[in-house]
């Protein structure tokens, strides 16, 4: 499992022009984010009918040079967004192997129908909305409690409400509606910055919380623990169900805490008893057998 640290941003829109990627990654780092995600679109929408069946979802951009010029100072994931408007994507994504190479999947749903099934049945980890399209499509108070006890989180992009008014009043207006169906639980924020000028520092977006109807602490957790809770429900997701077995070496003391009589004259003497143990006859006559 990738380790991650806080600040996240997990939604960095993919340029295959470095020159206007890199700068946005540059200055990423200035303002202390650890930990972001390199977003990809993909309109199921518009499928082929004749690819019915078979791998239609894209495979990971190369960034791989990427990764290596900002170790040590990024952790650079991919994720990607599927924009869709019936539960006909869930057969394409249980079949498609290129979904698996992808760290996070977000669900961008085009109707009130692709909507509620973003949130009751979508295998992904977050549920987006598009800014410039407005904010028509609000989220039932039935649908958005089954999303969060799926684990599922609700995504708030910042960096559109910056570079337009119409977009602000949108995004207000949907991040009221989460206030209100379930007082914004499971609310992340991702900046979706397509230039530099548009990133903020993790403390003034944590500070958009009072904006959008959050508390101070669901403000910093949007940037930072509830990141890290997506990221780890989004890897149990990728590797499916595994088992660990632990094996120790030596013998193992189970101690109470709530019996805190026993001193360290005690420990001494048992520790000196197991030795005797080990050397007693019995021991012995075993060996040499």
């Amino acid at each position: 499992m990738e380790q991650t640290q806080g600040f996240y941003d997990f939604c960095i829109p993919y340029n295959k022009d470095d020159k206007v990627l890199r700068p946005i990654l540059e200055e990423l780092v200035e303002l202390g984010y650890k930990t972001i995600a390199i977003d990809q679109s993909f309109d199921h929408s518009k499928k082929e009918a004749g690819k019915r069946g078979s791998e239609m979802f894209p495979e990971p951009f190369g960034i791989e040079h990427l990764r290596k010029e900002f170790a040590g100072k990024l952790r650079i994931l991919q994720r990607i967004t599927i924009l869709y408007v019936d539960a006909n994507v869930s057969h394409a994504m249980s079949v498609s192997l290129n979904l698996r190479k992808f760290n996070l999947i977000a669900g961008q749903p085009k109707t009130d129908a692709a909507l509620t099934h973003c949130c009751t049945t979508f295998n992904g980890d977050i549920i987006t909305f598009d800014p410039v399209a407005g904010s028509r499509l609000l989220v039932h108070r039935k649908a958005y409690l089954i999303a969060v006890r799926r684990g599922m989180f609700f995504e708030l992009k910042y960096a559109p409400a910056i570079a337009d008014s119409n977009n602000r009043k949108d995004m207000i207006k949907v991040a009221q509606n989460y206030f209100t169906k379930a007082k914004s639980k499971n609310v992340i924020f991702s900046s979706g910055a397509a230039h530099e000028f548009q990133l903020r520092g993790p403390y003034d977006v944590a500070n958009l919380a009072f904006i959008f109807g959050l508390s101070e602490d669901q403000g910093k957790n949007a940037i930072d623990r509830f990141c890290r809770q997506l990221f780890l429900r989004a890897e149990s997701r990728r590797m499916g169900k595994t088992i660990m077995f632990v094996k120790s070496k030596g013998p193992i003391v189970f101690s109470d805490s709530s019996d805190s009589n026993q001193s360290d004259d005690e420990m001494d003497a048992l520790a000196i008893k197991m030795e005797d143990g080990e050397n007693s006859p019995a021991k012995k006559r075993l060996k040499i057998s």
